[in-house]
C-alpha cells in the first residue's frame, strides 16, 4: 500500500488534536452548564437543579425497575444527555463570545490586556459572569480592571459603569438595570442585574449624578480624574416622596474625598456649596463640613436649627460680599459665623459673632470701615432687633473685621453706641469729603453692672488732612467736644505733627473753690511759684493749674462783669505779692477808692495812689524805677535781673557796691477807665497823657527789669485804654459771662460769651496767654476777712472747719510772726488807719487759722478813739459780697 505523505500525517494529527480539544471543550461545557452554572430559571428553579433532579429520578427508576424496563432507563439517560449536550454546545460558545465581545467593548476604559501568541489571556479572567439569566443574558458579573485604566480612579469608575449599563440583562425590557459596587478586597467592579422596582437602581443613578456634579463643582480636569485621591461615597440614605415616582431613596450623607485639591480659599468653598444648593435639590437642606482633604455633606430638615443657621450664615456672607463688590475690591470677600444666639435668649439661628476678610487694600480708612459698619448695622437691626454690633478691624496684609453682637442694655453695646455718636458728631463738624476724621476710644470709665453707663476715659481723634496747628481749629474742636458731656471735663493733648489730639477725661471743674489755707501743699506750691515769678490764677478746666508767668508775659489785663469775682482775682494777686514781701513790692492805683484802700496797711505797698495826680506820680515812679534798673543792668552787662542775681552770687563785691538786687515791682491799677475819664483841668489831662505814654513804655521795656503792670477794667475799649497798651498786656483774664462787645475788648475774641448768663459759677473766667491759649479757670474764693464758707455743700465741697481765713488776717498774722507790730496813724480824711512797723522784739508766731486783728485796739499801743464805721468799711472789714449769688 502506498505510504501517506508527511503533510497528510501532520494534517491528520492536527485534526485529531482539534477533535480531541473540541470534545474536551464540549465535555467541559456540558459538565459546567448542565450540573453547575446553568442558572436559567425554569418553573422557579435553575436548570442545573432540574438536571440533578432528573438524574436522581432516573437513577431511582433504574434501581427500582431497571431489570424489567432497562431500555426505558437507557433511553431516558440518552435523551437527557443528548438534550443537555446539545444545549451546552449551543449556549456555552455563545456565552464565551458574549464575554469576549464585552471585554473588547470595555478594553479601553478597563485597561484589559490583549492576548499574544506567547501569552493567552482568556476573557473570563477579565470579566467573570457568575450567573446568567434568560436569553443568555448575564445577571451577576465581576469585572477586573487594570490599576492604570481610565476607570481605575474611584471618581472615574462611572466610565466603566456607563459602558456596562449598555449590556442587556434579563430585566432590560422591563426598564431594569445594573447595580454596581466595588469589592474592597479584590478591587473588582461587581455588577448585578436589578428589576425596575429595585431602590438600588435609584441609588445608583443618584451616585452617578453626584459624581458628575462634584466633578463640575470642583472643576476637575480629565487629568485630575486619573488621581486616585478623588472619591465619592454615599454614607447614609433616607427616603423622600417624589412627585411622580412616589417614595425614593435620596442621600442623607455624602462624603467626597478630594485629597490635595486646593479649596483652601473660602470663596472657592462657598462657590461649591452654593452650586450644590442650586443644582442638587432633594427636599433637604445641605449642611457642609470641610475637613483636611474631604467634604461631608448631610441633609437635614429645612426647618431645623442647623438649616436655618446655614441660611443665616449664607445671608451674612452675601451681605459682606455685597460691601466688597460695591467698592470693587481686588480680592473676594469671605466670612464665617463664629457664634450663635443661645435659645434662652432668642432664636438659636440668629448670628451673634462673625469674622470677615476683605482681602488686601480694602477698607483701609476709618471712613470706609464706618460705612461698612453702618450698612451691617442697618441690615442686622432689620433682621434681629435688640442687638447692637461691635467691630474690631485689623488692617495688614489683608483687611479683616471681627463682629460681635450684644444686647442693647449690655455695657459693650452702650459703648458701641456712644462711640458711634462721637464719630458722627465729630465727623459732621470736622470731616469732609476728602478728609477722613476718626475717633478711637482707648479706655472707658468703670461702670456699675446693674446700671451701666458708657463714658469714655481716653479718646484719640485723628483729623486726617485737617490742619490742627491753627488755634482757631483747636478752639472750635474743644468747644464742640466739651458740649458733648456733662459728667466730666476733658484734657486735650494736641499733637499737630501727627494730626491728632489725645483726650483724657478729668473731674469737672468745681463750681466753687476755697483759697488754700496756710501750710497746705497747694499753698506752699503757689508761694514757691510766685517767688519764681508765677502768679496763681486757679485750677483750669481739663486738669492742672493755671499760672501766669511774669517772666514770659510781663503785663496783664483783668476785666469782667461786676460781681462776677474780678475783685477776688485781684485780691489773690495782691495777697501773693504782699505775702512774698521779700521778693516783691507793689504800687497800688485805686482811682475808685473802694476795693483796695486797705492795702496801704502793709509794708509791701510802697505807694498808694487814688487821685489823678497821685496816680501820675505813681506811674512816674515806676518809670523811673525801670530806668534805674536798666542802668544797673547796663553797668553789669547782663540782660535781666535773673542774670544779675547769678552775677552777685559769683561776685559778692558787686552786690556790696550796688546794693541788693531790686525786688519785683508790680504796678497794680484798678478800674483804669476811671483814671482816663476826662476832666476840665488841662494841666491834669496833660499829665495824664504823660502817664499814658510812660505806661506804654513800661509795657514795651519793663520785662527785663521785672517791673510788671496789672491793669483792671470792666470794658477796656480804645477810649479808656490805648490799643498799644492793651497789646502789651498779653495775659488776659475775663471773669464771668460778658457780651460779645466786652469779650472782644478784653480777650480780642468772643470766648467770654460762651458762659451762659444763668448758672455760671461765680469766679468762672477765661484766662489766656499767647503760649497757653485760652483756658477756663475757676478763681478760688479769698475773702478779705475770715468768714464762714458762703456756698452750700450741694454747690461745692466745704473746706474743713467750714470757714475760710481772710487775706488780711493771714497777712497780719504773718507780719506779727516776723516781728511787725500794728499801729494806727492819721489819714488825710482826719481819721486813723493801721500800719505795720518792724519792732526790736519779735512776736510769738500766730496759728494758721489767723484771728482778725481788732483795728480799734492795736497791740502795744495806748488806747485811741474808736475807728468810725465808714473808715472800717473802707478798710474792707465788712464781709465780702461774694455770697450775693448763693
Amino acid at each position: 500500500m502506498p505510504t501517506r505523505s508527511k503533510f497528510g500525517a501532520r494534517a491528520g494529527a492536527a485534526a485529531k488534536a482539534k477533535a480531541k480539544q473540541k470534545g474536551t471543550e464540549v465535555l467541559r461545557d456540558w459538565l459546567a452548564l448542565t450540573w453547575f452554572t446553568d442558572s436559567t430559571p425554569l418553573l422557579g428553579l435553575r436548570r442545573s437543579v432540574w438536571n440533578w433532579l432528573l438524574l436522581v429520578g432516573t437513577g431511582v427508576i433504574g434501581y427500582l425497575a431497571g431489570a424489567t424496563v432497562p431500555l426505558l432507563v437507557v433511553g431516558l439517560l440518552f435523551v437527557g444527555s443528548a438534550v443537555t449536550v446539545g444545549r451546552a454546545m449551543r449556549v456555552m460558545p455563545a456565552r464565551r463570545r458574549f464575554v469576549e465581545g464585552l471585554v473588547e467593548d470595555t478594553r479601553q476604559v478597563a485597561g484589559h490586556p490583549r492576548s499574544t501568541t506567547a501569552v493567552q489571556i482568556p476573557a473570563s479572567s477579565r470579566i467573570k459572569v457568575s450567573r446568567w439569566g434568560a436569553k443568555n443574558r448575564p445577571v451577576v458579573m465581576d469585572v477586573t480592571f487594570a490599576k492604570t485604566a481610565p476607570a481605575a480612579p474611584p471618581l472615574a469608575r462611572g466610565l466603566l459603569e456607563k459602558a456596562l449599563e449598555q449590556v442587556p440583562n434579563p430585566h432590560t425590557e422591563a426598564r431594569g438595570g445594573w447595580v454596581f459596587s466595588t469589592n474592597p478586597k479584590t478591587g473588582q467592579l461587581h455588577a448585578e442585574a436589578a428589576p425596575a422596582g429595585d431602590e438600588r437602581l435609584h441609588q445608583q443613578r443618584e451616585i452617578a449624578y453626584l459624581r458628575s456634579k462634584f466633578t463640575d463643582w470642583f472643576k476637575l480636569t480629565p487629568k485630575q480624574l486619573t488621581d486616585g485621591t478623588y472619591d465619592l461615597q454615599v454614607t447614609d440614605w433616607t427616603t423622600r416622596e417624589h412627585p411622580t415616582e412616589g417614595p425614593v431613596p435620596v442621600p442623607a450623607a455624602v462624603q467626597f474625598d478630594f485629597g490635595s485639591h486646593n479649596v483652601a480659599a473660602q470663596d472657592v468653598r462657598d462657590g461649591i456649596e452654593r452650586a450644590c444648593d442650586a443644582e442638587y435639590l432633594r427636599g433637604v437642606e445641605w449642611i457642609y463640613s470641610w475637613a483636611d482633604g474631604s467634604l461631608e455633606i448631610s441633609g437635614v430638615d429645612p426647618e431645623s436649627v442647623d438649616a436655618k443657621r446655614k441660611r443665616s450664615a449664607r445671608w451674612v456672607a452675601d451681605l459682606i460680599a455685597g460691601q466688597a463688590k460695591a467698592v470693587r475690591t481686588k480680592d473676594p470677600a469671605t466670612s464665617r459665623v463664629t457664634g450663635w444666639q443661645e435659645e434662652v435668649h432668642g432664636s438659636p439661628w440668629v448670628p451673634i459673632a462673625f469674622t470677615a476678610d476683605f482681602g488686601s487694600g480694602a477698607f483701609a480708612t476709618g471712613r470706609d470701615q464706618r460705612a461698612v459698619e453702618n450698612v451691617i448695622d442697618d441690615a442686622m437691626t432689620a433682621s434681629a432687633a435688640g442687638l447692637v454690633w461691635t467691630y474690631e478691624w485689623t488692617v495688614g496684609a489683608t483687611t479683616t473685621v471681627g463682629a460681635r453682637a450684644f444686647p442693647s442694655n449690655h455695657i459693650a453695646a452702650l459703648r458701641k453706641l456712644e462711640l458711634k455718636r462721637l464719630r458722627s458728631v465729630v465727623e459732621q463738624k470736622f470731616g469732609g469729603r476728602r478728609n477722613d476724621v476718626d475717633v478711637e476710644v482707648a479706655s472707658w470709665e468703670p461702670c456699675d453692672d446693674e446700671a451701666p453707663v458708657a463714658l469714655p476715659a481716653q479718646v484719640r481723634v485723628r483729623f486726617g488732612a485737617l490742619d490742627v496747628s491753627k488755634p482757631e481749629t483747636r478752639d472750635a474742636f474743644e468747644q464742640h467736644y466739651d458740649g458733648l458731656y456733662t459728667a466730666c471735663d476733658w484734657h486735650y493733648d494736641w499733637r499737630s505733627a501727627e494730626g491728632l489730639v489725645n483726650l483724657t477725661a478729668v473731674p469737672r471743674l468745681a463750681n466753687a473753690i476755697a483759697f488754700p489755707e496756710n501750710g497746705t501743699p497747694l499753698f506752699e506750691e503757689m508761694i514757691d511759684k510766685f517767688r519764681d515769678g508765677k502768679i496763681y490764677i486757679g485750677p483750669q478746666k481739663g486738669g492742672g493749674t493755671f499760672y501766669w508767668d511774669l517772666n514770659r508775659v510781663a503785663h496783664g489785663l483783668v476785666g469782667g462783669r461786676t460781681g462776677a469775682g474780678k475783685s477776688v482775682a485781684l485780691d489773690i494777686i495782691l495777697f501773693l505779692t504782699l505775702w512774698c514781701s521779700d521778693v516783691a513790692e507793689i504800687v497800688v492805683c485805686d482811682p475808685k477808692r473802694t476795693d483796695f484802700t486797705w492795702t496801704p496797711e502793709f509794708p509791701s505797698v510802697i505807694r498808694f495812689a487814688a487821685g489823678a495826680l497821685e496816680i501820675v506820680d505813681a506811674v512816674a515812679y515806676a518809670r523811673q524805677e525801670m530806668d534805674r534798673r536798666q542802668s544797673l543792668l547796663k553797668k553789669r552787662g547782663v540782660r535781666n535781673l535773673r542774670y544779675l542775681r547769678r552775677l552777685y552770687v559769683e561776685h559778692p563785691e558787686f552786690e556790696a557796691e550796688d546794693g541788693p538786687v531790686p525786688k519785683r515791682l508790680i504796678l497794680f491799677f484798678d478800674e483804669l477807665a476811671n483814671f482816663w475819664m476826662k476832666s476840665d483841668n488841662e494841666d491834669i489831662e496833660a499829665q495824664k497823657a504823660t502817664a499814658r505814654s510812660q505806661m506804654e513804655e513800661l509795657g514795651q521795656l519793663a520785662r527785663a527789669t521785672e517791673v510788671n503792670m496789672i491793669l483792671a477794667a470792666q470794658k477796656p475799649d480804645k477810649e479808656r485804654m490805648s490799643t498799644q497798651l492793651k497789646e502789651m498786656c498779653e495775659f488776659r483774664l475775663c471773669v464771668g459771662p460778658v457780651n460779645e462787645y466786652t469779650s472782644k475788648q478784653i480777650l480780642d475774641t468772643n470766648h467770654g460769651t460762651r458762659f451762659p448768663e444763668e448758672g455760671t459759677p461765680k469766679g468762672r473766667a477765661w484766662a489766656t496767654t499767647s503760649e497757653l491759649g485760652f483756658r477756663v479757670v475757676q478763681i478760688p474764693y479769698l475773702p478779705n476777712a475770715t468768714e464762714p464758707c458762703p456756698w452750700p455743700e450741694s454747690i461745692a465741697p466745704i473746706p474743713r472747719g467750714g470757714t475760710i481765713t481772710g487775706s488780711k488776717d493771714r497777712l497780719r498774722a504773718q507780719l506779727a510772726a516776723h516781728g511787725y507790730q500794728q499801729v494806727m496813724v492819721p489819714n488825710s480824711d482826719g481819721g486813723r488807719e493801721p500800719r505795720w512797723v518792724l519792732t526790736d522784739e519779735p512776736v510769738a508766731p500766730a496759728t494758721t487759722q489767723a484771728v482778725p486783728v481788732m483795728l480799734d485796739k492795736p497791740a502795744e499801743e495806748a488806747p485811741v478813739a474808736p475807728v468810725p464805721a465808714a473808715v472800717d468799711a473802707a478798710l474792707g472789714t465788712d464781709p465780702d459780697d461774694w455770697d450775693d449769688t448763693w
